[in-house]
């Protein structure tokens, strides 16, 4: 018996080898798939975490942008009767003592100087009582009209003489000719001119920053010049005067024309119709280079750091990315990921409609107000596949009407009719 017992021992071991064997492949299998998981586990932690950070940063973004103009709000509305805000459009540049300002309205071609002048200047110290006793009768006349201005406890008292007209003239064309100066050699983020061959002479002739000094004295000798009075926050009495300057009845021209190689550029890598992108463009800032909405969003073709501009970034090269304004100031960033936003719309969100002029119908307005609202005017729906069905089904004619008609913002509807009247007059910048 124990000879054969022997014998049966090996086949018994043969047999439970390949089963532990599987058990500890089995087992390595699941460490494996475990160890697996644990790093995507981790990876996805980290990712969320990068992205944490990113959009904390756009928080604080935000946050300081916003404490940083409404300190600067409240400087300015110390000396000015109303405070101007730069938009979309209107590019504003203060002087650094705040007396002076420059309004360039690109969408009017308009530049509007506005200079402040106080009505009163300091003549020095106010006398005390007992050296008043030893000051002649035409002093004590004069000191009878001075007032006392100053801040208590932090400034000795001065007394305050009117200026006369005439020296408040001079004055105020002095400024206005150093700030219509200024604002001609005032450069966008490309280097070149803010105004490049947008403000001409009598001649016709543009006005550079060479000459920018000559032109403003004589502009300031033969245009009228507004002034107007009143009392400003700080308590002090100024005049503000004011001059308008025309650009030449081109300029919008002009400045697609500054932009033309870039826009065709990301046109082609994007695959979008760049007359498309040119009266986005127009429609966006006028083609203002330092375009600054209140959401806020930046430059030329309107971006939003912390949405659209990041969202186009991602899409560009695929990686997350804080963006701020000065970035988006950048004529090249801004028209590269202005193009890639509108062609990640049109070859994306809707790739399934099948007509480029109808999938443009529907962009142009999801570039405004976003996809939702475009899919909802077209089916009471957010689904992208029933919108984009629902415009196969129409002509480009029932397109158009049907959403100017029900795009739920009328800022939308708008911007949809805009863009798409705009957009055959670049046909020839391009060609």
């Amino acid at each position: 018996m124990i000879r054969n017992c022997s014998k049966k021992i090996p086949l018994i071991i043969s047999f439970l080898i390949p089963l532990y064997s599987q058990d500890s492949f089995e087992d390595f299998l699941k460490q494996q798939k475990r160890a697996q998981q644990e790093a995507f586990d981790e990876e996805e932690k980290e990712f969320k975490n990068y992205l944490a950070a990113v959009t904390s940063q756009y928080n604080e973004y935000e946050k300081k942008q916003k404490e940083e103009f409404e300190e600067f709000k409240e400087a300015v509305e110390q000396k000015w009767q109303n405070f101007k805000s730069p938009s979309s459009k209107v590019y504003v540049e203060y002087g650094d003592d705040l007396d002076s300002r420059a309004s360039v309205n690109f969408e009017e071609g308009e530049v509007i100087i506005e200079v402040i002048v106080e009505d009163e200047t300091p003549l020095g110290p106010i006398p005390s009582s007992k050296n008043m006793q030893k000051k002649t009768n035409k002093q004590r006349s004069l000191n009878d009209i001075v007032k006392n201005t100053g801040k208590p406890a932090k400034a000795k008292k001065l007394a305050m003489v009117e200026k006369t007209p005439e020296k408040k003239k001079e004055i105020s064309e002095k400024k206005i000719q150093k700030k219509l100066a200024d604002i001609i050699k005032t450069k966008g983020d490309d280097g070149k001119p803010l105004l490049n061959k947008q403000i001409v002479d009598k001649k016709g002739k543009p006005i550079t920053p060479q000459t920018a000094k000559k032109y403003a004295a004589q502009l300031v000798s033969e245009t009228p010049v507004k002034k107007r009075s009143y009392k400003a926050k700080d308590g002090k009495k100024r005049t503000v005067y004011t001059v308008k300057v025309p650009m030449k009845s081109d300029h919008i021209n002009t400045r697609a024309e500054r932009y033309k190689q870039e826009v065709l550029k990301q046109s082609k890598r994007f695959n979008i119709d760049p007359i498309i992108a040119f009266a986005v463009m127009e429609t966006e800032s006028a083609f203002n280079p330092k375009a600054k909405s209140h959401i806020p969003a930046y430059g030329l073709m309107q971006l939003v750091p912390k949405s659209g501009a990041r969202d186009a970034y991602l899409f560009v090269y695929k990686k997350d990315k804080f963006i701020d304004g000065g970035y988006l100031y950048n004529p090249d960033n801004n028209i590269e990921l202005g193009c890639a936003y509108l062609s990640k719309i049109r070859h994306r969100y809707f790739k399934s409609i099948t007509d480029d002029e109808k999938a443009y119908l529907c962009a142009i307005p999801a570039y405004n107000t976003g996809i939702g609202n475009v899919a909802k005017a077209l089916t009471g729906d957010t689904k992208l596949k029933a919108t984009s069905k629902k415009a196969n089904s129409m002509t480009p004619s029932q397109l158009y009407n049907k959403l100017h008609k029900d795009l739920k913002y009328k800022e939308a509807r708008d911007y949809l009719e805009r863009v798409w009247t705009r957009k055959d007059k670049y046909a020839k910048l391009i060609n």
